[in-house]
This record gives structure tokens, C-alpha cells and sequence, in this order.
């Protein structure tokens, strides 16, 4: 909206938005290299930091090179903090003897993310009436107290073996163990695809809400809703830490079938079907999660994570695209029942090689 209201044209917009995603996606395993060669707190409080300079970017050149600038700013930070911060997390509970926690620990640090999300749309809303720039200034505040919380974080020691790969050394390396380790490969394309269509979606639940039939009220109280259900479903997702893989997998084609329902019905009541789609995905996302770290070896953690990071947006950003299309070329409702059907397949097919594994 403010890019709008401040005189960009839509090609202008979509161009600032797609290099932002582009950013992030080129320099997403670059990032996971360097986060297994240098200190993961640093490199989360440059993330943080540079943020904060996209913002003030923004605030001293409103208009489209300076919001394309720090759009790009804000890519390089999502990609310096993509598998950088789980990875320092499952180091320093390992070192402490406490890796069974991370999930737990993941499970709160999301729930924090989204409570953090729910009151900043809260915060937002009557906010801006100051104006938007009044809200950049706020995000700076925000950008900067999460680099110095960053530098607060305690971080091991890691133990590098006097060979240490170079740069492409680290990422050969990387690509071996995906290989080698047992399960790696087959958990991060898993990941990637779920994570994929999960995220390819989130930008739709508002207009699934005016599609269905909810007041203007009711689309903002059905977001906040599913913001309240991520926290909550985030905090409590590692009870789940013991569950087999197959009741996972079992789990990833009911939240598949759960939009299924929710885009047949297509009913104002249908909101409560994606509410539960939402909790079910927030308790996949932090057990998946805290699987595949596992099985990761600490000299190469964040490299492979940026693999899957790397896999993940990429397939987000194309199945954003698909979504789009398929929308427009049928309607939204076909597109979310195209999404869910997807989503239980994945699972299915997952759980039905599981099962034949364990014969």
C-alpha cells in the first residue's frame, strides 16, 4: 500500500518485490557457508542490522530506487538468518548437553515470532494514522534492538579441524554430507516441498476469508486468529518430539485435506477448517525441523540448511506464481483446493513409503 500511495507503478512494485525475493535466494547458501565458517551471533546481528539501514533507506529516499535498495537489504538479511539461527541454537544445546530440548526451544522462539507478528498488526493498525514514516522509524527501533538481543546470544565454541575447507571446499563438503548422512536428502526434499506449498499460501488465507463471505471485521479477527493459533501451535509443537515419522507424514495429508474441505465447503465456517490446517502445519513445521537438524554433523549444519532454505523459497516463489495463475485462470477456490490436494499427496506418499520402509 505505501508503495502505491508513494507514486510506484505496479511493474515498479513488482519489480522491487521480485528482486527481494531474488536477494534472498541468491544468497541463501552462500549465507549457510559462511555461517559454518564464522560466528553465527555476528552474522545474525548484520542480518538485523542491515535491515535497519533498508529501513533508513527508505525513510531518506522514498521512492523507487530507494525501496528497491532496501527491499535488497532485507533479502540479504532473511538469507543471513535463514538456517543460521537454528543451527546456533542446536549447537549450543548440544554443547550443553541439551539437544533432545531444541525442539522445545524452536517451538517458543516461533511462538515469540508470531506473538511478535499478531502485536506489531495490532500496533500497526491504529499507528497509522501517524503516517508511514512514523512506522519506518518504528521498524528501525525494532531492527536495532534484535541486533543488540543477537549479540546477547551465547554461542559455543566450534571446534574447526586445522584443514578447514575454503569457501567452495565448505560447500563441497556441505554436498557430501547431504549424500552420506543417513536421511538428509530425502527429509530436505520432503521439507522443501512442504514448506514450499505451506508458505505459497500464507498471503492468501485474507482472501480466503472475503471469498467465503467474511466482513472486513471478520478478515482482520480470522488473521489475527490464525497469528494466535501459529504461536500457540509453535509453543506447543514439541510434544510432538516423539511421535514416528508415519503419524508425521499422516499429519502433513490431514492438513491437506483439511484446505481440501475448507475450498469445497467455501462457507464463512470454512475459516475454522483453516484454522486447524494452520496448527497442524506450525506443529509440522517445528517437528521437521527438529528431525532434520538430527541428523546434520555441526561442521557442515548451516551449509545444509541453507540447502534447504535454498529449496524452499525456490519453490515458494514458484508455486506463489502457480497459485496466481491457476487463480486466474479458474478461481481462488480452485487454486486452494489445487494447494490442499497437493499438500495431502505429499503426505500420502510419504507416509505410504515410510510404511513400506519399515516392512
Amino acid at each position: 500500500m505505501m508503495f502505491a500511495e508513494r507514486g510506484l507503478s505496479p511493474a515498479q512494485i513488482g519489480i522491487a518485490l521480485a528482486a527481494w525475493s531474488a536477494t534472498g535466494l541468491v544468497l541463501e547458501i552462500p549465507a549457510g557457508v559462511l555461517a559454518d565458517r564464522t560466528s553465527r551471533r555476528w552474522l545474525l546481528f548484520a542480518g538485523q542490522a542491515l535491515r535497519s539501514l533498508g529501513f533508513v533507506v527508505w525513510l531518506l529516499a522514498p521512492g523507487f530506487w530507494g525501496y528497491l535498495v532496501g527491499l535488497m537489504m532485507w533479502g540479504l538479511k532473511s538469507a543471513l538468518l535463514s538456517g543460521t539461527f537454528e543451527s546456533l541454537v542446536y549447537d549450543e544445546l548440544t554443547a550443553e548437553g541439551r539437544s533432545v530440548d531444541y525442539a522445545r526451544t524452536m517451538g517458543r522462539a516461533y511462538a515469540a515470532r508470531w506473538a511478535g507478528f499478531l502485536a506489531a498488526s495490532l500496533i500497526a493498525a491504529g499507528a497509522v494514522r501517524l503516517g508511514y514514516d512514523a512506522l519506518i522509524v518504528a521498524s528501525i527501533a525494532a531492527g536495532v534492538l534484535s541486533a543488540a538481543s543477537a549479540l546477547a546470544l551465547p554461542e559455543a565454541p566450534r571446534v574447526r579441524p586445522i584443514d578447514a575447507p575454503h569457501y567452495l571446499g565448505q560447500l563441497v563438503r556441505g554436498l557430501a554430507d547431504v549424500r552420506r548422512l543417513p536421511g538428509v536428502l530425502p527429509l530436505m526434499l520432503f521439507i522443501a516441498a512442504m514448506m514450499a506449498i505451506v508458505t505459497a499460501c500464507e498471503d492468501y488465507w485474507q482472501i480466503f476469508g472475503q471469498q467465503v463471505g467474511l466482513p472486513p471485521g471478520g478478515i482482520g479477527l480470522f488473521v489475527a486468529v490464525l497469528g494466535g493459533v501459529s504461536a500457540v501451535a509453535s509453543g506447543l509443537a514439541h510434544r510432538g518430539r516423539d511421535l514416528a515419522m508415519g503419524a508425521l507424514f499422516a499429519l502433513v495429508a490431514v492438513a491437506g485435506l483439511l484446505v481440501i474441505a475448507a475450498a469445497a465447503a467455501y462457507r464463512p465456517w470454512a475459516a475454522l477448517l483453516v484454522v486447524g490446517y494452520i496448527a497442524a502445519a506450525r506443529t509440522l513445521e517445528v517437528n521437521f525441523d527438529a528431525r532434520f537438524q538430527h541428523r546434520l554433523a555441526p561442521e557442515t549444519r548451516a551449509t545444509v540448511a541453507s540447502l534447504k532454505g535454498f529449496l524452499t523459497q525456490g519453490g515458494n516463489t514458484v508455486l506463489i506464481l502457480a497459485f496466481g495463475l491457476v487463480a486466474e485462470a479458474g478461481a481462488y477456490r480452485t487454486a486452494f483446493l489445487a494447494f490442499g490436494a497437493a499438500l495431502a499427496l505429499l503426505g500420502a506418499v510419504a507416509l505410504a513409503r515410510s510404511a513400506r520402509a519399515s516392512i
